[in-house]
């Protein structure tokens, strides 16, 4: 099942705007981890350019990505993945704190070795983005850079059994 372009992206509501601008100001104030004036002022300012920028810029681009269901497969073991991750991350940081490890490393590796960098057709580049999303999901290790033009991914693991 192949998705093709949303067909009301170009269509923007007053409604659509306070839905996101009320979304973001509770997202923001759920992440800030305190209610005070500040972080209001702060939710408040940081919602209404969010809003603005989605009512603004939302209007001038087209729709960049075509998603179909194998696109988004990458996201599912990532997803399953990250408590085994986030566990060793733990032990990671707990040894660190006694003095037992250092900090991480950088690897680069062949593109090939990963099926999002080198993915063919017209959903090519929403299958890099939603790989790329999956590889820096993980707590122990994220993407630095996709060299295409050299067939190279970088990233930067804490332990050297990290994928």
């Amino acid at each position: 099942m192949r998705a093709g372009p949303i067909s009301g992206i170009r269509r923007r509501s007053r409604r659509d705007g306070v839905a996101i601008w009320l979304v973001l100001v509770v997202t923001y104030m759920v992440f800030a981890g305190s209610v005070s004036a500040n972080e209001g002022l702060a939710a408040l300012a940081c919602a209404s350019l969010g809003t603005f920028w989605w009512w603004g810029v939302g209007r001038r681009g087209g729709v960049l990505f075509r998603f179909d269901r194998g696109t988004l497969s990458p996201i599912g073991p990532a997803l399953r993945g990250m408590p085994r991750q986030t566990a060793r991350v733990a032990l990671h940081l707990v040894r660190a704190l006694l003095g037992g490890v250092g900090g991480g490393t950088i690897r680069e590796r062949s593109a090939a070795e990963f099926a999002w960098a080198t993915p063919e057709g017209r959903t090519a580049p929403a299958a890099r983005a939603t790989g790329l999303l999956a590889a820096s999901l993980a707590p122990d290790s994220y993407v630095l850079t996709l060299d295409r033009e050299h067939g190279t991914v970088a990233t930067h693991v804490l332990a050297d059994d990290a994928p």
